[in-house]
Parts: C-alpha cells; structure tokens; sequence
C-alpha cells in the first residue's frame, strides 16, 4: 500500500520513522512564484551536503527555476536571483500592467539573467548524466501539460515556458515552435507524472501548506470580475480547471497508490511571501524556513533511505 510521511522545520510528523527503500527516487517542486524562495532553501540546504540522489526531477514555474539551479550545483543562486531580479519594478509593475503591458516581464527577466547571472549549464550537463530533468509547461493552444526536458531546447526559455501565468505575462513562450503557458495551469505538482514514469519514492517541495487552497482572496475576486466578461470566459475556466486538478493533486499525495512512497516538505503556516511583490524581509524569512526543513530533511529522514535495484517489499 502507498505511503505518505510529512515532514516541515519542526521534524516529520511520524513517532517512528520507517525504513523507505525504494528503486527509482524523485523530486518534485511545486511552483508558486517568490514563494519558491522557500524551496531555494531546502535545495540549498541539500547542496551544503552535497545530497544529489535523484534520477528524476520535475519542477513546474519557480520550481523548474529552483530546481535548474539545483541541478548546476549553484548553491545561493535562486536565493539571489529572487531577491536581486524579482524585486525591481523592470520584473513586477503593475501600472504597466494597467497600460496594456505584462505584470510580470518574463522577457526582461530572462535577458538580464543570462547576461549577468548565468546558470553554469555545463556543470548541470555533468552533474545530470544518466538523470531526467523536466520543466512542466502547458501547450497554449489546448492546455495539455508537457514536460520539457532540460537541455533539448534552449534552458531559459524552457524555463519561461514554465513560468508564464497567462494574463500576468501576455504572450506565452515560443519552445520548438510551439506556444506555453505556465505548467501550473494543469500540472502545479507534478508529483502523479513522476510516478508515472516509475518513480516509486518522490520527495515532493511544497510552497503551501498541505491541504491548503492555492486561491487566496485576491484570485477569487480576480475570479469574479473575469466571471462578468463573455471574452475572459476561458481565463475563468483555466481558474476553475487549475482548482480542480490541484485538488486532486493533494488528494493523490495524501493517499499514494499501490507501493508509491511519498515524501512531503511544506511549510507548517502559509509563508509570508507572495507569488510576485513580496518584501525581502519576508524572503530571506521563508528561505530560512526552507533551509531548516531541508536540515531536517537531511537528519531524520536521509539515514532511513534504502537503494534497492530489484525487488523492494511490498510494505513498510
């Protein structure tokens, strides 16, 4: 039978931790804007001890992001791109917005990132020999959920792909010829494609707490003001889609199928950042929480970790 074991900054939430053997481990981090300032910090946390055991990743908008850096063993670099390039008023500007603009400007993000702060991509090549790493993006033309493989097309605009929040950044991202939008839209945790491509024991990064709704107030006004318009009927249903999957989704990870084993860090209280204008105070906050998860992670949960290459039990 599946299983689930919780864990935050305070310890899992078990007495007696169980043995978790497993043949195929992967990572899965959800997405959620600068509030991936909390899974830098676990995946930092993870870089400090050099823990890199997964032959699978999958990470969706800011955790595609987070996970990038992960993958190039750049400890520190998500924590500053967030707090240095997603503060200024060039990324997040509402009146901008108002005048017919992006909210967001994906654009000027990915130019100003590539020219003056680098993934050491070269290094990600070496360190992902023999393991997948894959952005989750969704087709604009039909919204299907695709997982673009880091490194067959152009890193940082797959990573864009991932991240543009139809609306927020207007023009989607071009990959291959074809048209994205944020993977969140279907795929916000990806956790049921990994298991899906055989991993029978993924840890999964949350940027909520477990069992929390993803829509705050201002998305269930934003909701109703789209309701009242016959041309903004398909953001309405892309809304509605978004929380009936997510849903789902958490239902999934509290009760895994079959032998699956999953592992779940999520803050214990909503972080104090936003998916966009979050103080810096409040995201060196939440990295900080990220990181005391990940310690915790690394000392009560990694020495119960078993490989098996072949047969694992049926039960824990």
């Amino acid at each position: 039978m599946g299983f689930k074991l919780a864990l935050n900054a305070w310890g899992a939430h078990h007495s007696t931790l169980p043995m978790l053997p497993y043949r195929k481990f992967a990572l899965v981090c959800e997405g959620g804007g600068q509030r991936g300032i909390f899974t830098a910090g676990v995946l930092d946390a993870f870089l400090q001890q050099a823990f890199f055991p997964f032959e699978l990743m999958i990470g969706t908008s800011a955790g595609a992001q987070t996970l990038s850096a992960y993958a190039c063993g750049q400890h520190g670099y998500s924590r500053h791109v967030i707090t240095r390039y997603t503060t200024t008023r060039d990324f997040f500007n509402p009146l901008r917005f108002l005048r017919g603009g992006h909210l967001i400007d994906l654009d000027w993000y990915v130019d100003t990132v590539r020219r003056d702060y680098p993934l050491d991509l070269e290094e990600a090549h070496r360190r992902l020999n023999g393991r997948e790493l894959l952005f989750c993006a969704c087709r604009q033309d039909d919204y299907r959920p695709v997982y673009l493989p880091a490194g067959r097309y152009d890193w940082l605009a797959s990573l864009k792909a991932s991240s543009a929040i139809p609306l927020l950044y207007r023009n989607g991202a071009e990959v291959g010829d074809v048209r994205y939008v944020d993977g969140g839209v279907r795929d916000a945790i990806p956790v049921r494609e990994a298991w899906h491509r055989g991993a029978d024991l993924i840890l999964v990064i949350r940027t909520l707490p477990s069992g929390i709704s993803p829509v705050p107030a201002w998305r269930q006004h934003m909701h109703k003001a789209l309701s009242r318009s016959d041309k903004l009927q398909t953001a309405v249903q892309l809304l509605e889609q978004h929380e009936r999957i997510y849903a789902a989704t958490q239902h999934f990870i509290d009760a895994p199928p079959g032998d699956l084993r999953i592992i779940e860090i999520a803050p214990r209280q909503p972080l104090k950042s936003r998916v966009v204008g979050s103080h810096p105070r409040d995201l060196e906050h939440d990295y900080r929480r990220g990181t005391l998860c990940g310690l915790q992670f690394l000392r009560k949960i990694v020495p119960r970790l078993q490989q098996h290459r072949h047969a694992v039990p049926d039960e824990i």
